[in-house]
């Protein structure tokens, strides 16, 4: 255990992400702005209150989350339910946001 709280993490290589040809960029949680998904790269340092309500509500590595709204606190979609953390859980939420790239066209 991590001597300031528990921590997830999981390093993936070949991501849903990358297949899709997707940009990835890694941020906080609560940078998200409304409608912006995310993929769940770790959770550092929360306590472990927090980190169990967390894993209930499905926040775990590889998870994709959607900010629905960011004030006063932050509100999520991941898979069909619907979380809410205050920022100071959001900040520890570290997530790679998802932006769809346009494919480049090739000439035959």
């Amino acid at each position: 255990m991590h001597p300031t709280g528990s921590r997830i993490s999981r390093v993936r290589y070949d991501t849903r992400s990358d297949r899709d040809n997707k940009v990835r960029e890694i941020v906080s949680l609560c940078q998200l702005k409304p409608g912006e998904k995310g993929e769940v790269v770790e959770v550092k340092r929360a306590e472990k209150n927090a980190l169990q309500r967390l894993l209930a509500m499905g926040v775990v590595p590889g998870s994709i989350l959607k900010v629905e709204f960011a004030s006063p606190v932050i509100v999520f979609q991941v898979e069909n339910s619907r979380g809410a953390v205050d920022h100071g859980i959001a900040r520890v939420i570290r997530v790679s946001r998802i932006r769809r790239t346009r494919l480049k066209s090739v000439s035959y």
